[in-house]
Formats: structure tokens, sequence, C-alpha cells
């Protein structure tokens, strides 16, 4: 890669450093400075640091520290002395730096160039002095090596490599590998992760030394599970994690960390290894090759995604059929004799993501790890029981109720089904695109799907006034039932949900101190409320949009629609309905166009970025229509919507064939994206 040794500095870096030189000149001469490790790395290739380590040549970190706070102002209070348990030995002071630009670094390091003697059995080093060249012989790799003199400007190089190394975007060590990763075995997970960030080539004297069979032992005995659950967190979070993977798998290191997590379970000797051959007729692939499809699929769909969120979908897609590797799940196909069937393999898979995670201490991964892991399937048998309208809901609103988002599960279920062969079958393609078409077109109709599901129409004290009841075991099932009423009709009123479960729970003992039901009135009263409760009513005039565009009573849905705005001006589901039908009404004829309610559409799918059905629309009306809008913006929107609701935006684009659009190359660009895939 490229580099430039001639390290430009920006303005925060240019006043701390001459106070290091000041602090140098006037308190103790004798001394070097120097700028470390990641900060030199990163500003050579031209990427900007995020934090600064300080190296001193002849005093302890902790004294140099304590002079550069004061000559700046800042006492001594803002020196923490670094001295975790595991740590004690280490003597690494930290310093916040208040920077002229009002900005804080991370607390900056301050370490005098040192020595480390390891024991046998640990990887917690005795500290001695050192000169700078020793200092940089005892590091994890070269690139991380090279030292910045903060007094001449100067890049120095004690091993030799560092800077050849970062040209050729070579990972390797500064001295044998052998006694690099044994002194401290947790550089060999620090290895891994810095091949797969720099998307780099191991040397292959250190590639040999990841999987060295001393060194695997080593890990076991002296790295704690924490510390490699931290550098899994990191490597997840960053660019290229599917290559890491791979290199996990393949020195051994994967598999060494499953067998540790899974010892005195009741898993232990009873998992296959990844390369086995899956023996199903739906899967052309190893277990392990189908796993490294899936994992691409996933990492490229959530590559700009929070990091938080790229972890947890990476580590899904790593042990989403972990479980298969369980030789209990295996059984014979009924439907293809002679072949091995799985049933059951992704709840295993949840029950192992647990286990391994919890091993590895990152348990705050479990929950979505694990749910995405065990839902996976979900999504397969939608499509394969052909769910209508209501399957599709309970769907949704399952998977919030277990803190997953749906599209998420989707995503892993399309990679998963993806997976099965080198060669993607355009007809499974259509299938799944629909599906998640249809999924959009389900989630437009419910409620806000929140983080536990959707708020069912009557709560708790509502069930048992109505049904005269009290608390117990009985009540999770009420409330399911009316979960399951507002699947298959999400506006149910109050009235109509009561009636139901009166109907439903009329053998449900009634409890002597409550207060009886209130009275309904008459049948004619009760569809009075009915018919004017707000959400009957909305459900009501939504019905009717439908119906009169179906009778291609034009202006008539234009006018209702109108109405809705003007009715519901912050209602998501109704936001979702003007784009859809301005967009068909606007296809038959530009007459029809608001500009009213096409900027109250373009402003609530800003606040919206990530609602999908109401993006791909608004693409659709920009496609269409003459607008300010920059190309640019355009294009933006339908990637994002080209990235989560193909399936969606497929379905606007056929709706575009033969009209005459504004934008006829980005809609013929997008044509050919939706083609390629």
């Amino acid at each position: 890669m490229q580099i430039n040794t001639n390290i430009k500095l920006n303005a925060d870096e240019e006043w701390f450093f001459s106070v290091l030189r000041d602090v140098v000149n006037k308190r103790t001469p004798t001394t070097k400075v120097y700028a470390v490790g990641g900060w030199v790395r990163d500003k050579l290739i031209g990427i900007e640091p995020d934090d600064i380590d300080i190296m001193v040549s002849n005093i302890p970190g902790e004294d140099f520290a304590k002079m550069v706070t004061t000559y700046i102002g800042v006492k001594d209070p803002n020196v923490i002395k670094e001295k975790p348990e595991q740590s004690k030995h280490l003597t690494v002071t930290k310093a916040n730096i208040p920077f002229p630009s009002g900005t804080f670094q991370e607390p900056i390091d301050f370490a005098q160039a040192r020595q480390e003697v390891y024991k046998e059995d640990s990887r917690i080093p005795d500290i001695k002095p050192a000169t700078p060249e020793e200092d940089a012989t005892r590091r994890d790799l070269t690139i991380n090596a090279l030292f910045y003199d903060i007094m001449t400007g100067q890049v120095i190089d004690y091993t030799g490599m560092g800077l050849k190394d970062l040209v050729s975007n070579t990972v390797r060590t500064p001295v044998n590998p052998l006694k690099t990763f044994s002194d401290d075995p947790l550089r060999i997970f620090r290895t891994i992760r810095f091949t797969a960030k720099y998307n780099a080539t191991i040397d292959p004297e250190t590639y040999a030394a990841l999987k060295d069979p001393k060194l695997r032992d080593d890990i076991k005995n002296k790295v704690s599970k924490e510390r490699i659950g931290q550098e899994f967190v990191k490597t997840f979070k960053g660019p290229n994690a599917q290559y890491a993977i791979q290199i996990l798998k393949d020195t051994g290191l994967l598999e060494d960390i499953i067998s540790e997590a899974l010892k005195g379970t009741p898993y232990e000797g009873k998992m296959a290894q990844f390369d086995m051959g899956q023996e199903n007729p739906h899967h052309k692939l190893t277990l392990w090759g189908h796993t490294m499809e899936v994992v691409k699929g996933v990492v490229e769909k959530y590559k700009d995604a929070e990091p938080e969120k790229k972890m947890a979908m990476t580590l899904a897609a790593l042990m989403h059929d972990v479980g298969k590797l369980y030789q209990n799940v295996w059984g014979q196909s009924k439907t293809n004799p002679g072949h091995r069937s799985y049933h059951g393999h992704e709840e295993e898979s949840g029950k192992l993501v647990s286990l391994i995670l919890k091993y590895l201490k990152i348990e705050p991964y479990i929950q979505q790890v694990a749910g995405l892991a065990s839902a996976h399937m979900k999504p397969h048998h939608l499509l394969r029981d052909e769910g209508g309208i209501r399957a599709l809901r309970r769907f949704i609103r399952q998977m919030g109720e277990q803190s997953l988002n749906w599209l998420d599960v989707f995503n892993i279920a399309l990679a998963d089904t993806y997976a099965k062969d080198v060669i993607r079958d355009p007809s499974i393609t259509q299938e799944y695109e629909s599906l998640q078409n249809r999924l959009q077109e389900a989630l437009a109709t419910m409620g806000p799907v929140q983080q536990k599901g959707i708020k069912p129409v009557l709560d708790g004290n509502e069930i048992m006034k109505i049904l005269n009841t009290k608390p117990g075991p009985h009540m999770k099932e009420i409330t399911e039932f009316i979960k399951e009423l507002m699947d298959e009709n999400p506006q149910i009123t109050k009235e109509e949900a009561s009636q139901k479960i009166s109907e439903k729970f009329v053998n449900i003992v009634p409890h002597p101190t409550l207060k009886p039901p209130k009275q309904a009135g008459s049948e004619k009263e009760v569809k009075k409320e009915a018919t004017t409760c707000p959400m009957h009513l909305l459900r009501t005039k939504i019905d009717d949009v439908r119906k009169l565009l179906d009778e291609k009573k034009y202006y008539e849905v234009f006018s209702t629609l109108s109405n809705l705005q003007a009715e519901y001006p912050n209602d998501e589901r109704v936001v979702r309905m003007l784009a859809l039908y301005n967009f068909k009404l606007l296809v038959v004829d530009e007459k029809y166009r608001s500009s009213d309610t096409l900027q109250h559409i373009f402003n609530k799918a800003e606040e919206n970025f990530f609602d999908s059905s109401l993006c791909a629309y608004v693409w659709g009306l920009l496609v269409l229509l003459e607008t300010q809008t920059k190309n640019e913006t355009i294009c933006e929107i339908g990637n994002r919507v080209l990235k989560m609701a193909p399936g969606i935006l497929r379905g606007v684009i056929d709706s575009l064939n033969g009209i005459k659009v504004y934008q006829p190359e980005i809609l013929k660009a997008f044509k050919e994206k939706l083609n390629e895939q």
C-alpha cells in the first residue's frame, strides 16, 4: 500500500507534540520521546488515528506524564496509573489531555521503553527498562513497532522490516513468531485481526506459527477467555470479518474455541467437524462452504451498518448452522431416502451460541446472536407453507417479542438460501423477493412493532375486568389469543376484542372480589361504538382507497388521500399508504400530483430513513417526476432500498415499465443492478 513517511500533523497534534518537546528541553533533556504503535502506522497510510501512545526512553511514564500535565496546568488527578488486577506489573500511565480544538483524545498512554520477561505459565510479564530498539522487538507485529521521534519528526523503523511490511501489506512478527506468540498467545488473535483489517498477507513463518499445536495449548492455559472474546468483538466489528473467520478455521483455532466451550456440557464429544458434507440434496456445499457463503452475504449486506449490528449479524451468520454439527440432530430424510435431515438444528444452534458466547465472556451478544440463529428457518417455513398475511404478521410480531428485527432474521435466511449452491437459482431469488415484498406489505398494515412486540389492544387490567377474573397462568393464554386476533386484524377495536375473548373464555371462573364487568349495550350501540372508533375509521378509509383504486375512480382516491394526510399527519401507516397510492396515481396520470402531499411524504421519508417500504415508493416518485432532488440523492435512496428490500424495489420498477419517466437513466441503472443480483 502507499505510505508517506513525511507525516503531516493536525493542529492538535502540533500543539501536543510542541508541549512534549518543551517538557523534554526544560525538564529532562536526555530523554527521547516517541509516538508509537497504531498512531504511527495509521498516519503512514493516511488514516487519522483516534488515540496517541507516548513512549519515553529513560524515565518512568508516570513521571513524564506528571511533567506534561503540570506544564499545561492540568492537575495530577487527571493522571491515572493503570493497575488492572491481571496486569499489576505494567507501568502504563494514562492522562486526559484537553486539546486546543476543545476535543479530547482517548486518554493518552505514557510508558517507558521496556523489555518483557515472561514466565512459562503466564502471559503477564515482568518489566525491565530497555532501549527503544529493545522495546521495538518485544512488540506483536513489525507494522506496530514503528516509532515517530517527536523531537526530530522522523519515523524510525528499529526492526528494519516495519516500513517494508507496511508497503507490501504483510503481517509478521518482529522476531521469531514462536517466541512472540509464546510470550503472549493473545497476539495470535491480534495478528488475525490486523490481517483482516488491512486485508493483508501473513508472512509464511508467522502463519505456520499460528497453527503450532503447543501455542494452541498455550492459548487454553495462559489467555483469559474474556480477552479472546474482546478480540473477537473487535475483529467482527471491523472490515473483512470473513477473512478473519477463514483464518480462524484454517488454523484450527475456531474449532478449538468451540470444543473448549462445550466441555462438560451434553454436546461434548458429539460434535462433527465444520468440513463435514451435508449429505442433503438441497445443499451442494460442505457445511463450512455453506457457512462461509452465508457469512459473505451477510457481511456484504451489513457492511455499512453500525459496528454493534455488524458484529451481531456476522456472528449469527457464522453460527446459524452450528447445530448441524451436533450428531444427535442427524436423521434420515423421509422425503429423500438415503439422505440426511437436520430437524431442530436451528434450536440447537441457539443453545450452542449461548454456550460459546458465555465461554468467551461476551454475554451481551447472546440474546441477539442466539435469537437470530434460532429463528433463521422461520422465513423458509413461511415460504414453504405459503403463509397468508396473518402468518406474516405473526412472524413480524414474534420477532419483535424476542427483541429481534424481523428484517435481520429474513436477511440471515436469505443469505442461507442463496448459499446452498455456488450458482444461484433465479426462481429462488424471485420467491424470496416476493416474500420480502409481502412482509413489507404486512408490516404496513400493523401498528408500531416495538422492541417487545406489539402493544395488545387490551391490557391485563382490562382483560380481568371483562372476564371478571384474577391474575394467573390463564392470563398468558388470553393475551396470546388477543395477539393472534391482532395478527388477523391489526385494527381490531377494544369492543371487538372484548367480545371475542368473552366468547372464547366463557368458562373462566370469576373472582368474587372483583367488580362485575360493565354490561354491554345493545347490538346496535356496540356497532355504533365500533364504527366511531378512530382505528376502525382509519381501517375503513384505507379499505375505501383500495376499492376506489380498483374501480379506477382516481379523483376520489386523490381526494381521500388528501383527507387522510390532514387527519393522520404523523401516522406511519398512513404515510406509507400515501407514498404507495400517490405513486400508483401518478403512474396513471401526473395531473393527480399534489406538491403538498409529495413534500409531506418526502419529509417523513427523511425522518424514517430505514423504512424501506416508504423509501422504495419515494424513490419511484423521484424517478417518475421532475423534482429538485439531486441525482446522487435519488441513487443513494435507491441503493439503500436495493440492499434492504430488493423485492419492493423490483415491484416499483415493474410499475414504471412503459411509462415516461423523468429519470430514465437512473431507472435503467437500477434495473441492471437488480438483474445482476
